[in-house]
């Protein structure tokens, strides 16, 4: 078991190396430090933002944002997958609902949304557009898989819905409720920064960007997206853990 840890760990090192090299080289042979910086000067900008007096408020903003987005729609989607996995007549209602929510692209909802609201608004608002219908369907589609005999012996056993909310179908859809969240958390990281672009709201990592990007400073441009992703890790790491330790708790 410790070997084959240490055999990833290794692996990824490796797979680390080879990009910054990969990187390096395509930064040299471009040599152009406008278009693509070398890890280097993108690291320095990336210490400098850090140790600048705006990077945690604009950090912050962009976290909020992207959290009460995804709890929002994680809380709505828990809630309408469930009655939809048991209530077939209430999936069919919303079927069309969430089809044209997942079939418009982000940009027209970002779009749309400048429209409607102001620019805090807007980043909630197509966060929750875009990662509520994933949500919904991993639930509904987890309580479906519940085993029927266990529905028929809590209903014999008139088992009130609480218990068998708690018991049966939370421990049936929690893998899909899992994937669902992993996957919704990084569409919100993306979806929110694209947002910010546009909206440009006064602390954001997304104006931040757009900043930089107008003033050509692609050392920042690329040493905010290192934060991006560092942040999606960081919480994807997160989540992982939580979901491990309730399975084993229900196991």
């Amino acid at each position: 078991m410790r070997a084959s840890i240490g055999k990833n760990k290794a692996v990824t090192a490796g797979s680390i190396l080879t990009l910054f090299v990969v990187w390096s080289l395509a930064a040299k042979w471009v040599g152009k430090e406008i278009i693509l910086p070398n890890p280097v000067v993108t690291f320095t900008q990336l210490y400098r933002l850090l140790t600048s007096g705006g990077f945690w408020t604009h950090l912050s903003a962009t976290l909020s944002r992207g959290l009460v987005g995804f709890a929002l729609s994680f809380l709505a989607g828990l809630l309408l997958g469930l009655l939809s996995g048991l209530r077939p007549g209430f999936e069919t209602f919303f079927r069309l609902w969430l089809t044209v929510i997942r079939s418009t692209p982000s940009m027209a909802l970002i779009l749309l949304a400048l429209i409607w609201f102001e620019s805090n608004a807007v980043t909630l608002f197509v966060t929750f557009l875009v990662v509520f219908p994933l949500i919904t369907q991993n639930v509904t589609e987890g309580v479906r898989q519940v085993d029927p005999r266990l529905k028929e012996m809590a209903r014999l056993y008139r088992v009130r819905f609480p218990t068998a909310l708690y018991r049966m179908y939370l421990p049936a859809i929690l893998p899909y409720l899992a994937t669902a969240a992993a996957a919704g958390l990084g569409l919100t990281w993306k979806v929110m920064i694209a947002a910010e672009v546009l909206a440009y709201p006064r602390w954001g990592i997304g104006a931040r960007m757009d900043t930089a990007r107008t003033y050509l400073q692609t050392p920042e441009v690329f040493a905010w997206t290192i934060v991006v992703i560092v942040v999606s890790l960081f919480f994807d790491r997160i989540l992982a853990a939580l979901i491990r330790k309730r399975l084993l708790y229900w196991e």
